[in-house]
């Protein structure tokens, strides 16, 4: 007769330890009961049961018995099924083999223990690395479900992932997970639990900061105009990550608009990954989220907190978040509130998905935004060559989208554009050193400081860096008084005007910068960038040579380039020079901003340049 397996309950609650016992006996295991506070890992340890069940209540005895367990080396090995009242948990324990919901759901745990008697039983054995052809079928199972989409370079975080889910499942290969997720990918949240694992990003309060300038000043007055009648306006953050960018929408109307006090304001954060929905609830951040807003700003919204800060109540009380998967779930859709929108934002996303699925959400997006209402997209992010449902506008060197009423969209709107955007348009809205300038800047910042001009100059770049392009002029210009040949702020006043689309003005700035050094890489990137938008294709081509000519190591110049190849369909030359901005990306730190990217750090570039080189063959 074959020995029963041991099934420790850890609990205090004498109810639920009577309601576990004859399950578990019924199914096959031999339950013991500890009480929590008294438990040991050295005991758990020597008695290594086949089965842990622990309870999580409302005190705090459990969740640090939790901490203590997961930080046991030995634990790893031991399937843990957690019980609590907080159903939240669920998509926060990634490690356990399964949560359940109080009151207990019976049918669940039958299932758990049936799954539990067909594993092993014993220390599973450490995983091999996955094959490509594992891996490319996991990639499909998750591009159809979810539509995010993973490169051969991400192939890594993608196996970290469901190696970490298949330990967690007790599965005993590849195939036995992936039969499990296929299975139990919605009834048991086992997809949303992977996807929690594969989607973190990270983001922080008013990012883009000339866009929430063009929402001040522009978009929302005239929304207000518009909207007075009904005294409403519907804001969505859709894929929201840890809810900066609504809260940041919420203390924008807080502080700027108080005429909407009495409106019905609604604003909804979204996001596919449930940990990053908590963190949003939570509204606790480090310091680093709050990098670019002004302190006097962060004074009256933030509380610090241990090593962080909390949002004041009254702004989080301002935005509900709820999950919603993009590719699978139904919008627009009043039930959710994805319906009749205002302003969508949706920065960052895209950059995730192939074409076919971006077309597919444009369309729904358009169907959820009211008539004449907006669309905010990240800076690397474009519509051109997907669809002309949209007007392409700007303000305050800020660029979004308007949605056109149907009799106005051009006959072509489902076809590619044959007018293509000037490749990353946006990368004179964001600007930094090249890396050789950056660090000289560093190693001068003392001298800098001791000589005024030079701490105006300093002062300006951080301005425009985190893009209030207002402090920015001014210290440049106060920097030109004293010193009219200054290059750094010369430059800096080239791409101020480009930002806002006068070209003949940053021409001017350009020739200036050159007469006194032309041996400027970034004066010939700038000038780049402006026969770019113009449409003077060679000329850009030219220009954007002279800058990789003059540093090699200097990046944009050659993205813009392979962007400007693949557009004339020179697929071998635009494999070249992408393939040069990957292997500069892949050399810088992690975290690191790249200049004059339109603030992308070297992961996201990364995710947009493979993305783009995967849709050259050569």
């Amino acid at each position: 007769m074959a020995k029963r397996r041991t099934a420790l309950i850890l609990s205090n609650d004498t109810n639920l330890c009577r309601e576990l016992e004859p399950l578990l006996s019924n199914a096959g295991f031999c339950p013991e009961i500890q009480s929590l506070g008294r438990t040991p890992l050295r005991d758990i340890r020597i008695r290594q049961p086949h089965l842990a069940l622990l309870d999580l209540s409302v005190d705090s005895a459990g969740l640090e018995l939790l901490r203590r367990l997961e930080g046991g080396r030995a634990w790893g090995d031991i399937p843990l099924i957690v019980v609590s009242e907080q159903s939240d948990l669920e998509y926060e324990l990634l490690d356990i083999f399964d949560f359940l919901a109080k009151p207990l759901d019976r049918a669940r745990l039958k299932t758990d223990l049936s799954l539990l008697l067909k594993s092993p039983s014993t220390t599973l054995d450490a995983y091999p690395p996955m094959d490509r052809k594992t891996l490319e079928t996991f990639q499909k199972l998750i591009y159809r479900h979810s539509g995010l989409h993973f490169h051969e370079r991400n192939r890594k975080s993608l196996e970290r992932g469901l190696l970490r889910r298949m330990r967690a499942t007790r599965a005993r290969s590849p195939r036995h997970y992936l039969d499990y997720l296929s299975l139990h990918g919605r009834s048991r949240g086992e997809l949303k639990k992977l996807l929690a694992l594969l989607t973190i990003g990270e983001t922080y309060f008013f990012r883009y900061l000339a866009q929430f300038d063009a929402l001040k000043t522009s978009v929302l007055p005239e929304l207000i105009s518009r909207n007075r009648g009904r005294r409403s306006l519907r804001l969505w953050s859709a894929g929201c990550s840890t809810g900066e960018e609504p809260y940041s929408l919420a203390i924008l109307l807080q502080e700027y608009f108080p005429q909407l006090a009495d409106w019905n304001i609604d604003i909804l954060g979204t996001d596919i990954n449930p940990r990053s929905l908590k963190t949003a609830q939570a509204g606790r951040y480090r310091a680093r989220a709050l990098r670019i807003m002004d302190p006097q700003m962060i004074d009256r919204y933030f509380t610090p907190e241990g090593s962080g800060y909390r949002l004041d109540k009254q702004i989080r009380d301002r935005v509900r978040f709820a999950h919603l998967n993009l590719q699978t779930d139904p919008y627009p859709d009043r039930n959710n509130g994805t319906a009749d929108v205002d302003i969508i934002f949706c920065r960052n996303v895209m950059i995730y998905f192939r074409t076919g699925t971006i077309e597919t959400f444009l369309r729904s997006f358009y169907q959820c935004l009211k008539p004449r209402s907006y669309l905010f997209l990240g800076h690397s992010e474009s519509l051109a060559s997907i669809t002309t449902a949209f007007s392409r506008l700007s303000c305050d060197g800020g660029f979004f989208y308007q949605r056109r009423e149907a009799s106005s969209i051009p006959p072509d709107t489902t076809q590619q554009s044959s007018l293509p955007e000037p490749a990353v348009s946006e990368a004179v809205y964001s600007k930094a050193p090249p890396p050789a300038e950056q660090t000289s800047r560093v190693q001068n910042v003392e001298k800098a400081e001791k000589d005024r001009p030079e701490a105006d100059f300093l002062e300006a770049e951080r301005a425009f860096q985190r893009e209030d392009f207002k402090t920015a002029k001014q210290k440049y210009d106060i920097v030109l008084r004293q010193n009219p040949r200054h290059v750094g702020a010369l430059l800096g006043k080239g791409f101020l005007h480009a930002n806002r689309s006068e070209y003949d003005k940053a021409l001017l700035h350009c020739r200036e910068v050159l007469d006194i050094d032309d041996l400027t890489a970034s004066a010939y990137f700038l000038l780049g960038l402006i026969r770019d938008f113009r449409g003077e294709t060679t000329r850009a081509m030219e220009e954007y040579r002279k800058a990789v000519m003059l540093d090699i190591d200097f990046i944009m110049p050659h993205y813009n380039l392979g962007k400007i190849y693949q557009r004339m369909g020179r697929e071998r030359d635009a494999g070249r020079e992408l393939d040069n901005t990957v292997r500069l990306l892949e050399k810088l730190p992690d975290e690191s901003l790249i200049p004059y990217s339109g603030g992308l750090s070297k992961e996201v570039f990364l995710e947009i340049c493979r993305e783009d080189r995967e849709t050259i063959r050569t």
